[in-house]
């Protein structure tokens, strides 16, 4: 290549929003190590999701009150990381979204709903008053195209993310595409996760529409996180006092109490934001200054979808069929910690199973392709 023509393509890649625009910011630019990481704090956090939905959060403990003032917004801003603005055009990018997380929805917001059904008609059968299956056959299944969580709307919990995500993801791309300067970015990002909070907990909208606007801050952080290359200008040292930092305040999140994001439950909206912040970006650096024992993490962290759409489908099936052996109620079981252990280790047992075949023998129901994954796909 011309030394002029070198020093112009240079010259037109020197800001992070070019570099974003032509490269991905993962593995195709900055090695296996840096993907690493972003499925390493994937990993930790769709753990962290399965261990929450093992127990009660009706009274949610201190544990509880720590890992869910995060642990959601955790992942928005993972998502986050590799967006690339103006990657192609809006139809096609909506294609692909609509593929990778709207169909995923539906097939296991249904499968949810065939669940609740099998359980309700045998209910009903036995002559079985089950407080679970008080909001009929109708509620539930008409709750999958209103796509938010709550009220008995969706069987399955876990898939309002992936509806809300992709309106975050849609938003975030529409404002870093069209927006050129990041002081507008920030404005329109502020505006609208400003609003989502402001309807936290008093409005509901249909298509996890609050959860997704209050998102779009973790959404956008982690899309500048990455482009500003905010971790490469931080010390190993610097990574640890970081760490314990924001180790400690998120000590402090039981001031703002139980945080259950998918229903707009925030709590006061500073507190929420400060709390979110400091647990996110602690896993991330938690992940980075741990990246050589994170293997088995960043393994757990590939599969976080098929986890995520599948796991408490699992844990339910799990608590019901415990309840008929012990001749107890799931409420009991629910505020059991003996008896949580062993739901989340049946549970950790079947869902290794359940990803494989989800992986390897319907991809389709994940937005893949089968070849694509014939390589990749997780054995028992």
């Amino acid at each position: 290549m011309p030394a002029t023509k070198a020093m112009s393509v240079a010259s037109d890649l020197s800001t992070p929003e070019a570099r974003a625009r032509v490269t991905p910011p993962t593995a195709a630019r900055a090695g296996a190590e840096r993907t690493q990481w972003i499925d390493s704090a994937k990993g930790l956090g769709i753990l962290l999701i399965f261990f929450g939905h093992v127990y009660s959060t009706v009274t949610p403990s201190t544990l509880y009150v720590y890992i869910y003032a995060f642990h959601v917004p955790l992942f928005f801003f993972i998502s986050g990381l590799t967006l690339r603005p103006g990657a192609g055009p809006l139809g096609g990018v909506v294609q692909k979204k609509l593929r990778t997380l709207i169909i995923p929805y539906l097939w296991y917001a249904f499968l949810g709903y065939l669940f609740y059904v099998a359980g309700y008609l045998l209910a009903q059968r036995q002559g079985l008053q089950v407080p679970q299956f008080d909001y009929g056959l109708w509620r539930p299944l008409a709750g999958i195209f209103i796509g938010t969580i709550g009220e008995g709307r969706i069987i399955n919990g876990p898939v309002w993310f992936v509806m809300a995500l992709f309106w975050t993801f849609l938003l975030g791309y529409l404002v870093n595409t069209h927006i050129r300067s990041q002081l507008g970015q920030w404005a329109a990002i502020v505006l609208l996760t400003g609003l989502g909070l402001a309807l936290a907990g008093r409005v509901t909208l249909p298509f996890s529409g609050v959860a997704a606007l209050s998102a779009l801050v973790f959404f956008q952080a982690g899309y500048r996180f990455q482009t500003e290359r905010v971790l490469q200008s931080l010390g190993q040292a610097t990574r640890w006092g970081l760490l314990v930092v924001l180790f400690v305040i998120g000590l402090f999140s039981q001031i703002n109490g139980f945080v259950g994001f998918g229903e707009g439950i925030v709590g006061s909206p500073l507190w929420f934001l400060l709390f979110a912040f400091s647990g996110t970006l602690m896993v991330v650096l938690l992940v980075n200054v741990a990246d050589r024992w994170c293997g088995w993490l960043a393994f757990v962290g590939r599969y976080s979808l098929s986890i995520m759409l599948i796991h408490m489908l699992i844990i339910k099936s799990v608590k019901v069929v415990l309840s008929g052996v012990l001749g107890t109620s799931i409420q009991v079981i629910d505020n059991d910690v003996g008896l949580g252990l062993v739901v989340l280790g049946v549970s950790a047992l079947c869902l290794v199973p359940a990803v494989f075949v989800m992986e390897r023998y319907l991809p389709f129901t994940l937005g893949k392709s089968k070849q694509a994954l014939a390589r990749v796909a997780p054995r028992p």
